[in-house]
């Protein structure tokens, strides 16, 4: 990675010693930064290093990343082709050239798509702001309306949602195949500032301001990290967390093979320095001294310790690039006189003709503030306030004293607390593991400290604080009250490795309640997706409720004192941060912590599909389009008065069976073709005929004329998979003259399988079928095709209209088959055939008999759950949408009979207003008939199949992810036009399918007495509300 970090920062892409300086682009082409003799090379705007090694050395490493698992080598052309090809992509976007859009926002980690888009917007002349992983929505949206942000790019990890904001997954756009050799003529301008740099942001909306590439030559020349072989780069307090987490798990632990180890961005405490060169024996010491501020003038400062040199009594700074002078301010911002005093606070300036003065952070600083981070001395010289109180050594160098806040005034004299907290590591290292001494807004000192592991338990908090104070007053400290402390488990860090202080602020202005309140258990830090979301949520009820104890808690969330209008703002929060909507109910309700509720963020997040399309599915559905199957040549499409002959495929299926009674119930004269796979067409009715008695129970009576079809039902020996379903030549010339209708139903159901090994019975029989419809006369085609055949968007909550879908991005093999079929239904109706399609979501049982389909995945989950007994339906926001065989059967009999559904085309069989039923009602319903099921949440049902491993067991959570698909809302506007009677209750018809499954042993039998089923019931919140009203 080394030339990537050299290109991406500016620069030459090799050390010196490894390239042809003479190969690059001419000075006098160069931006006019000034700099000093460089010994890596002349500096060079990044992306005219990357062209000038693409062009010079192409098959040079660039990259070399193991994102992936395995190790992928990217040379500079490729990366150059790569880049350009996104930059060609992103000028296509809409607004792209819009005034004011000079930013586009980045969200990666440290990996190959980062190098790659940034290359791509520095060539479009544009910025680029990296956004920390970890930010808030709140904080995203700042920066994103503060630097008008239209497009974030992403790969790895997709961000929440931004108002206002596209994302765009880069990765998905094509390497073109016509990619121009590597040359700045072909890129936009080049702009100077690459980048928007931001501040940490731990005191609330992080600083940002414009940073130009060359802002690195001074750190570069100073640290030389270039020529480091092994090397280890963390802030001070996340260093020291790496060690004590490393001796606590081997003592005699050494890092023997580092060779430099870097350390900087906050206050380094010599204990640390001690410990690092106890941990790594042999690597030179460095330190990095800087802001992000002080970067705009290049004021980097740093130390070496090298590896045989003694570790000095305090650490002194260099300031490295020339031109940058240090100053000394007093606490009312003026300058101190070096004759009289070397201690005060640092101050970096340049010439007052620095380009630096017109850089957007000065010209807009305010004069009236002496302290500002950003201004101008009297000379008119731009100059950095850095905040830190430092001791002058010479006029390039110093030694850090601490931050300026943290010198407070106690009984009339200055008292530094992180001199204070040195002690404490220095003389109490046996009792206290780390420490921060802490001033509160009522001027009182506060300890927060971490025990040494294996220290005494029963020390108070008076035992500590006595202790303290004999250390101070051994060591001629001044009297230093320290007027509470608490002990913590850990320190917080933000999401830049330093101790959170804002965070330790809160704890220490509240730490009187601290001593009263109940400890819950701490999250367990791991980098998992899950571990974050449950942090987050812990942070947000801390903000929330005002709490700093329960952050990085796991506690029941019910009990910590949420009411009402607290609980909305905290389900608010999480549709802001995670775009998922979680009702306030369901997170008050019983047992939901932090970690329950981030496993259903995930669970409704994981939009990865199960079996994604292995093809392209378009280009697959233009393929098998026939032109000839058309209703050019024939006369005029005129809708049957009286339909002859229908034919039925999948007559054998669960549907199958009630549509031919209700087909030969609406066509009254007409004869019921039904293919079935046999050896002969006795045997085809037989099957098809014993197959509807056994589902369709009513129809056993032999009374009912109703039922009485058997002279107009015919059965077709034949195979849809097959040429003309394999039917004889006699059989096919009579369908295709005596009949008038298809209604294909057949599909082969299996949720593992890919497209491919569906492909001959679901998608060739489509191609069969109209052939079918255009052979000696026209004939309707009513496709019986799948709500699965839409693209749901996660968490949306717009209902599924009735109409085409372009979107072929499916998971599993039966989705997508039956959405290329529905492309050739719908190119064929585009050239005149007469079609409709019509969608069904899941079926259920009967209405009557409750009689199911037991390969449907529904009851093979509640089957599985009944078993363990348990399952995840706890506060669970699924909803399942269902509709009762027989009614699907009716209402599809309806449609085909009606010559309106031809122009009207697409149909729902579904109501999002009587056909949906929650997860948590049907195990409740369950419950009621008599099996004994735990309603848990889905964390706990995933760790109770962990602890009982099995393939059946190991199936249900397929199971859990395929139904929290069903969770959407339909339009049936279509539908409700020509039937509009809604479908019976789904209550109803759960209860009857169960009875029904367990009359037929396919469930165990129900171990609890029968009990009377309550109705739905939401947590009652009343006991919370507190909302200061009388």
């Amino acid at each position: 990675m080394l030339r990537a970090i050299s290109c991406c920062f500016g620069g030459s892409a090799d050390p010196v010693d490894d390239r042809d300086v003479s190969s690059q682009t001419p000075v006098s082409q160069q931006p006019t930064f000034p700099s000093p003799l460089d010994p890596f090379g002349p500096w060079l705007h990044p992306v005219e290093c990357l062209i000038n090694t693409a062009r010079d050395e192409p098959d040079a490493l660039l990259i070399n990343t193991y994102e992936s698992g395995a190790s992928e080598r990217l040379s500079y052309l490729r990366v150059w082709k790569q880049a350009y090809s996104v930059a060609q992509a992103l000028k296509a976007l809409p607004g792209w050239n819009d005034d004011d859009h000079e930013v586009i926002g980045t969200f990666c980690e440290a990996e190959a798509s980062w190098v790659i888009y940034s290359f791509a917007v520095w060539m479009l002349g544009k910025k680029t702001l990296n956004l920390a992983l970890n930010f808030p929505a709140a904080v995203r949206k700042a920066l994103c309306e503060r630097h008008s942000i239209k497009y974030i790019l992403y790969h790895h990890t997709k961000p929440g949602r931004t108002i206002g904001v596209t994302l765009v997954d880069a990765t998905t756009f094509p390497v073109l195949d016509n990619v121009p050799p590597p040359s700045l003529e072909v890129c936009e301008p080049l702009d100077d500032y690459v980048a928007i740099q931001c501040t940490s942001g731990t005191t609330g909306i992080p600083k940002s301001f414009k940073f130009a590439h060359a802002g690195a030559i001074t750190g570069r020349l100073s640290v030389g990290m270039l020529k480091s072989s092994a090397g280890f780069f963390q802030t001070p307090s996340f260093m020291k967390l790496v060690i004590n987490t490393a001796v606590s798990l081997k003592p005699d632990i050494l890092w023997g093979i580092t060779k430099k180890v870097i350390t900087g961005s906050e206050y380094i405490p010599m204990s640390i320095i001690h410990k690092i060169r106890d941990i790594f024996p042999n690597a030179e010491i460095q330190s990095i001294y800087g802001s992000s501020e002080s970067t705009v003038i290049g004021a980097i400062s740093y130390l070496r310790i090298q590896t045989d040199d003694r570790i000095p009594e305090k650490l002194v700074y260099k300031q490295a690039k020339p031109g940058v002078r240090c100053l000394l301010f007093d606490e009312k911002g003026e300058i101190i006189d070096p004759r009289y005093s070397n201690s005060g606070i640092l101050v970096f300036a340049v010439d007052p003709e620095h380009p630096a003065k017109d850089h957007p952070s000065f010209v807009n600083a305010d004069p009236n503030d002496k302290l500002s981070t950003f201004g101008f001395l009297v000379d008119g010289s731009p100059r950095v306030c850095t905040m830190d109180w430092v001791e002058m050594i010479s006029d390039k160098e110093f030694s850090v004293v601490g931050r300026f806040d943290q010198k407070i005034k106690v009984n009339g004299v200055y008292v530094d607390l992180n001199g204070l907290k040195e002690l404490v590591h220095k003389h109490l290292s046996q009792v206290i593991a780390d420490c921060y001494f802490i001033h509160t807004s009522e001027r009182k000192i506060i300890l927060l400290y971490i025990p040494q592991e294996g220290y005494n338990p029963n020390l108070t908090s008076a035992d500590i604080i006595r202790v303290v104070e004999d250390m101070f007053l051994l060591l001629n400290v001044s009297k230093v009250p320290v007027h509470n402390c608490l002990k913590l488990d850990a320190f917080p860090f933000n999401d830049s490795g330093k101790v959170d202080l804002k965070k330790l602020k809160r704890i220490a202005e509240n730490v009187e309640q601290y001593g009263q309140a109940v400890q819950y258990p701490a999250l367990i830090v791991t980098r998992t997706f899950l571990t974050k979301i449950a942090f987050k949520i812990s942070e947000f009820s801390s903000q929330i409720l005002d709490n700093p104890g329960l952050y990085g808690r796991n506690f029941y969330i019910g009990g910590v004192g949420f009411d009402s209008l607290s609980i909305g703002r905290l389900a608010l929060a999480i549709r802001e941060e995670y775009g998922v909507e979680i009702s306030p109910m369901i997170l008050l309700s019983n047992s939901m912590s932090p970690k329950d509720v981030a496993q259903l963020v995930v669970d409704i997040l994981d939009d990865k599909l199960v079996i994604p399309p292995t093809i392209d599915l378009a280009a697959e559905a233009a393929k098998l389009d026939d032109a000839s199957v058309t209703a050019e040549g024939f006369p005029p499409f005129v809708y049957p008065k009286e339909v002859r002959g229908i034919v039925l495929t999948g007559a054998t299926s669960f549907l199958g069976a009630f549509l031919i009674f209700e087909l030969a119930h609406k066509f009254p004269r007409a004869k019921i073709y039904c293919l079935a796979r046999t050896e002969t067409e006795k045997l085809a009715f037989l099957r098809t005929y014993s197959n509807a008695s056994r589902l369709v129970i009513a129809s056993r009576n032999k009374n009912d004329p109703w039922y009485d079809v058997r002279d107009r039902w015919v059965g077709l020996r034949g195979d849809v998979s097959k040429e003309r379903w394999a039917l004889s030549d006699e059989r096919w010339k009579e369908i295709c003259e005596e009949t008038d209708m298809i209604v294909h139903n057949a599909a082969e159901v299996h949720w593992l399988y890919n497209y491919n090994e569906l492909k001959a019975t679901n998608v060739l029989s489509t191609v069969t079928v109209l052939q079918l419809a255009t052979t000696h006369h026209l004939k309707v085609v009513h496709y019986i095709s799948t709500i699965g055949t839409i693209a749901m968007a996660k968490g949306s909550d717009k209902p599924l209209e009735e109409k085409m879908y372009s979107n072929w991005n499916l998971s599993g093999g039966y989705s997508q088959t039956k959405w290329v079929s529905e492309q050739l239904i719908n190119k064929a109706r585009s050239r005149g055939v007469p079609a409709t399609i019509i969608r069904p979501a899941m079926i259920a049982g009967d209405s009557g008999y409750g009689v199911c389909n037991t390969d449907d995945y529904i009851w093979r989950y509640v089957e599985g759950c009944i078993k363990l007994g348990i399952c995840p339906a706890n506060a669970s926001p699924v909803t399942w949408t269902m509709d009762p065989v027989d009614h699907v059967a009716k209402v599809i009999a309806e449609i085909v009979s009606s010559e309106e559904a031809l122009s009207k085309f697409v149909f729902h069989i579904s109501d999002s207003e009587h056909s949906v039923i929650t997860e948590k009602r049907v195990f409740e319903i369950a419950n009621s008939v008599g099996w004994i099921i735990m309603l848990d949440t889905r964390e706990k049902f995933r760790t109770v199949i962990w602890r009982n491993p099995s393939p059946d067991n190991h199936a249900l959570l397929a199971f859990m992810r395929m139904l929290m698909d069903l969770s959407f809302r339909v339009d049936n506007t279509n539908t409700r036009s020509i039937y509009p009677t809604p479908c019976p209750s789904p209550e109803l018809v759960v209860r009857k399918s169960l009875f029904h499954l367990d009359r037929v042993s396919y469930l165990d039998q129900p171990t609890a007495a029968e009990t009377e089923l309550k109705d739905e019931e939401y947590p009652d919140v009343r006991p919370f509300t507190r909302t200061g009203r009388h």
